[in-house]
Formats: C-alpha cells, sequence, structure tokens
C-alpha cells in the first residue's frame, strides 16, 4: 500500500507542480513564503492520500489547501513583500535583457522589483520563472493585457536605465 501511495503522489506532483506553483505565487504576499506554502500544501495532501481519501479533482484540491494555507501564513502578520535569497533564474531570450542583466546583477535586479509594488513583482516572477505569456499573467491576475505590459515595460525601462548608468560609471 505504501509503494502504491507513494507512486501516486508522485504523479501528482509532476502533474500539478506548476499549477500549484503558479496559484501560489498569485496568491501570496511575501515571495520568500513560496516554497513553504507548496511545499505544505503537498504535504497535507500526502496526507490525506495516506488516509485513503480519494480526490475527484486534484488541482482544486491542491488550490484549496494552498488557499487556507496562505491565510494561515497572512493571518494577523503585515503583508509586503521581501527579496528572495535563493538564487532566480531569468529567462534570457529577450534582446533588452542581454543589455543589462548579467549573473552578478540577477540577485540586484531581483531585490529592486521585490521593493516596487507586489502587483509589479508578481507579473515579474510569472513572466521570467515561470514563464507566462502576457496576455495569460492578465487573465491570471484579472487585469487587462496593456496594464500588464505597462507594468513590466515601465519596470524594464527603469532597471535599463539604472543599470546602463552603472554600466557606463564602471568604464570610466
Amino acid at each position: 500500500m505504501e509503494k502504491e501511495t507513494e507512486k501516486e503522489f508522485k504523479k501528482i506532483y509532476e502533474n500539478t507542480y506548476q499549477m500549484l506553483l503558479k496559484f501560489v505565487v498569485i496568491n501570496c504576499y511575501n515571495f520568500d513564503d513560496v516554497n513553504d506554502i507548496v511545499q505544505d500544501t503537498y504535504v497535507e495532501a500526502l496526507n490525506k492520500i495516506k488516509k485513503g481519501i480519494k480526490i475527484q479533482n486534484i488541482n482544486s484540491y491542491l488550490c484549496g489547501i494552498a488557499k487556507n494555507i496562505i491565510k494561515r501564513f497572512y493571518f494577523g502578520k503585515k503583508l509586503k513583500i521581501v527579496s528572495n535569497e535563493e538564487d532566480i533564474e531569468i529567462k534570457d531570450d529577450i534582446n533588452l535583457e542581454e543589455e543589462f542583466i548579467t549573473k552578478e546583477n540577477v540577485k540586484e535586479i531581483w531585490e529592486y522589483v521585490n521593493k516596487k509594488d507586489v502587483l509589479i513583482a508578481k507579473i515579474f516572477y510569472l513572466y521570467y520563472v515561470c514563464d507566462l505569456k502576457i496576455y495569460e499573467i492578465a487573465e491570471e491576475l484579472n487585469l487587462t493585457e496593456s496594464t500588464v505590459k505597462h507594468k513590466l515595460y515601465r519596470t524594464l525601462d527603469e532597471l535599463k536605465s539604472k543599470y546602463r548608468k552603472d554600466v557606463k560609471g564602471d568604464e570610466k
């Protein structure tokens, strides 16, 4: 029975991880908590599976667990986003990035983005880490595509301006 449970859980994890990660990023208020919330969600789901509970719609079930865990995480806490100490990989297929993002300043850029509005940080995370398209981010965050583009590109312009100045200053 234990082998079956492990096999079932592994399959659930592989099929739902990206969906759950996206859900947690969209709904949490602090990126430092994302991994803990995802982990706690899977632990709770595993415990239910071990008890023999059959789950009809695993995606909805996991989102429901995550929603409750998010409420527990933030009940009575001041909500703000802080920088994530983990290495964040930012996709590098946009020419704009090649002009000012280096491996050395990714952490600094991420910290800069995290100091901005939570919504901007979520847009950046979903776009660069989760690899969602602008229309998908707009749909997930209940925004218009133009709002997502505006926030993304305005912040990219700020970063471009800031880091180009730093690079030019270093050359002198």
